[in-house]
């Protein structure tokens, strides 16, 4: 599999065994950084429960589509 980055034009030749671990990876380190974020702030009551992973994930898919539409990308709240 060939993965070509469209800001600096890079291309990564890798397994697709490689490619679902680097990806889950990714994805972890995406989830425990927004988690911190969200248990760092003052204004909300956020409780660390499935409903912030659920959060996560819904922000994540919808942020996908609006790229894969051209679309710009949504901030998460």
């Amino acid at each position: 599999m060939i993965l070509k980055n469209r800001l600096t034009r890079e291309t990564l030749e890798i397994t697709y065994p490689e490619f679902r671990k680097r990806f889950a990876k990714e994805i972890r380190t995406a989830f425990e950084s927004y988690r911190r974020t969200q248990l760092n702030k003052y204004s909300y009551n956020f409780k660390d429960d499935n409903s912030m992973e659920y959060n996560f994930y819904f922000q994540l898919q919808r942020n996908l589509r609006l790229v894969g539409r051209g679309l710009k990308r949504s901030v998460p709240v």
